[in-house]
């Protein structure tokens, strides 16, 4: 027997199914603000559902059916493996792991990705469950919300002044330092996500959502805000900011944005979210230090920016 659970993110409402004998802790707590179950037993079809999570303990990966490695991404952990699957439909499974030993859980798709089971070895399920989760959930819900104008970035948010500001970089670049120069700072500003905000053109707006994934930071806030600037830093001996111009500002989002870049339908759908995005949303460049006047020059330009 199953149990199930429906989710909201951003609008977009998915399905997890987990044993009944499950235990209740191994579920990972992130995702409790995004309950939206509206009844007990809710049974697959009774909602708009972005697709549908089935999470499976195994004896052994050896035996789920996944096809040969075709690509093993990302520098460090969490590693993705992307696998053919030699189905003859043009489908991959995926797996994603902490070391670049072997993935520790498998993720098998339908070929429109709308249904999917996790498979997680039975001898560490308690260890692994939260983790395979976390990483299959976040690659269906990239992959379904792309054609509804719906994007997931690495990126850290702040709400301030009934706006969200979008903090986006390298790894290591300093957005999470960044936001929290902001908190200290600013008596109104507020963490909106430190890692994996959802950014959705709707209605002709743009707005910033909090999410179940926000990287080391616990930060779950099942919220919106209209998306008031997004702005790439970069580290450097001085503070300066620059306005970017259309070009600059898509090239400046897109290396921030989740996606299966292999799909070309999928990237379709990004490049087309992007051109709402940057026609709605002023996009900066801000070289800085790590000190309270980078706060101060970058808070003072974005929004003075947004009241004009």
């Amino acid at each position: 027997m199953k149990k199930s659970n429906i989710y909201t993110v951003a609008g977009h409402s998915f399905a997890v199914a987990v044993p009944e004998e499950f235990p209740r802790h191994l579920c990972p707590g992130n995702y409790a603000p995004f309950l939206d179950n509206e009844e007990d037993g809710v049974e697959d079809g009774e909602k708009d559902l972005l697709f549908c999570l089935d999470v499976a303990p195994v004896g052994d990966l050896a035996d789920v059916r996944h096809g040969s490695v075709k690509e093993l991404l990302n520098e460090e952990a969490p590693y993705f493996w992307i696998f053919e699957d030699g189905g003859g439909d043009g489908r991959f499974s995926f797996g994603f792991s902490r070391s670049k030993s072997g993935p520790d859980c498998i993720l098998c798709t339908s070929a429109d990705f709308s249904r999917a089971t996790v498979y997680v070895p039975e001898s560490c399920c308690a260890e692994l469950a939260g983790f395979a989760m976390d990483n299959s959930l976040m690659l269906l819900y990239t992959f379904r919300s792309a054609p509804y104008g719906t994007l997931l970035l690495h990126a850290s948010v702040v709400g301030y002044a009934d706006g969200g500001y979008m903090f986006l970089g390298r790894s290591g670049t300093g957005k999470s330092t960044h936001s929290r120069l902001w908190l200290k700072n600013f008596a109104d500003a507020y963490l909106l996500n430190d890692d994996n905000p959802v950014v959705r053109a709707e209605d002709g707006r743009v707005n910033v959502y909090g999410s179940p994934w926000s990287g080391k930071t616990p930060c779950y806030k099942n919220a919106v805000l209209p998306l008031r600037a997004a702005v790439r830093l970069s580290q450097a001996p001085h503070n300066r900011i620059e306005r970017l111009s259309p070009v600059s500002s898509y090239a400046s989002l897109l290396p921030s944005c989740s996606c299966m870049r292999w799909d070309s339908a999928a990237m379709s759908d990004l490049h087309a979210a992007l051109e709402k995005i940057i026609s709605s949303v002023p996009c900066w460049h801000l070289e800085c230090l790590p000190d309270d006047d980078a706060a101060m020059v970058c808070r003072d330009a974005i929004t003075c920016d947004v009241r004009s």
